[in-house]
């Protein structure tokens, strides 16, 4: 399922970022500016009941924007590139392959020259039981 959300972000970031390159696994030596690396950071499972639980799953975005010959970078169109992000993901919803997962928490701040953008996401689980199935009895004697 990790993948599968990776995948829906990097997707969800090619729509409005065309132009911009994302890499979803170990970022390369020299990174390719502007550019995105989306990152799986934790998970954690909380039981909703017997047959389900609640998955929360901790996920960065870092936005590495161009750098001029001093190295600096452009703080105005950071904001602009801060803005879309935001507004990306402000539906509340990934899709991730036929479901929806809730983003229930959005965080972001500016770091040296990139853009973090934390999401905490959830999506209810139904439990896979593997108990081979126990033998049934044939026939009852009840005695009154």
């Amino acid at each position: 399922m990790i993948n599968d959300l990776i995948n829906s972000i990097n997707v969800m970031l090619v729509e409005k970022f065309p132009d911009t390159k994302v890499y979803v696994s170990k970022l390369e030596k020299e990174i390719i500016r502007p550019s995105f690396f989306i990152r799986y950071i934790t998970s954690r499972q909380t039981d909703l009941n017997r047959n389900s639980y609640l998955n929360i799953i901790t996920m960065k975005i870092i936005y590495y924007p161009p750098l001029d010959e001093l190295m600096n970078v452009d703080l105005i169109a950071e904001n602009e590139v801060w803005d879309t992000m935001r507004e990306i993901f402000s539906g509340g919803y990934i899709k991730v392959l036929d479901r929806a997962a809730k983003i229930r928490k959005l965080r972001g701040r500016s770091k040296n020259t990139e853009i973090h953008l934390k999401l905490k996401i959830g999506f209810t689980q139904d439990r896979i039981f593997n108990t081979p199935e126990s033998p049934k009895a044939d026939k009852i004697n009840f005695k009154i």
